[in-house]
């Protein structure tokens, strides 16, 4: 299904239609080979962020589309790969961002919907209940540990993923690895004492 849904999404954007309606950069920086490329490489690991930070795999592919389409019509400045796809990853967080933001204002302050499982996995027990423990963390924290455990992003690709500083990074990370050792075994202060 993952495999179709990429070949969708390519095929989405790289269209005739697609290019029509878009407003046409002054500068475009990638041809339709180039951008497959990139969307092949790129896609797949987007989603599983967005997937896990979200938790509504429907909302995911609506983010993960738009960030794509964003990053089509406004291009940065450079070809590069890395800085390419720290600029997507930007764009989506901020479109996370936007979501919390216009579901708080729908639901009042507190947000009690309830999500759909972030990806089907095998019923193991541990997975599951990690899974639950990420969702307890806030979306920043999720984000963070999302981008450097899962991603391998340095601290300063997180920053320009998230659109922080490099120093504020470290400390957002600590925190939320604290934090998410607090939840795993409550009686641990997530400072190596108990």
């Amino acid at each position: 299904m993952r495999a179709n849904w990429l070949a969708a999404d390519a095929a989405l954007a790289t269209s005739s239609s697609l290019a029509e309606a878009a407003p046409q950069p002054a500068s475009v920086i990638m041809d339709e080979q180039s951008f497959q490329a990139f969307f092949r490489q790129s896609a797949a690991a987007l989603r599983a962020y967005v997937i896990s930070v979200i938790g509504n795999a429907a909302t995911a592919d609506d983010i993960v589309q738009d960030a794509f389409l964003r990053l089509l019509r406004s291009p940065p400045a450079t070809s590069d790969a890395q800085q390419l796809r720290a600029f997507l990853f930007r764009i989506a967080s901020n479109l996370m961002t936007d979501y919390w933001r216009h579901h708080r204002l729908e639901r009042g302050a507190h947000d009690g919907r309830a999500r759909e499982p972030a990806v089907a996995a095998p019923n193991i027990p541990l997975r599951v209940d990690m899974a639950r423990t990420f969702k307890r963390l806030r979306p920043q924290q999720r984000q963070l540990l999302w981008l450097a455990y899962v991603e391998g992003a340095e601290h300063r690709e997180i920053a320009e993923a998230l659109g922080l500083r490099p120093s504020s990074v470290r400390v957002l990370l600590y925190r939320a690895r604290r934090k998410m050792a607090q939840l795993i075994d409550p009686g641990n202060r997530g400072d190596g004492k108990r």
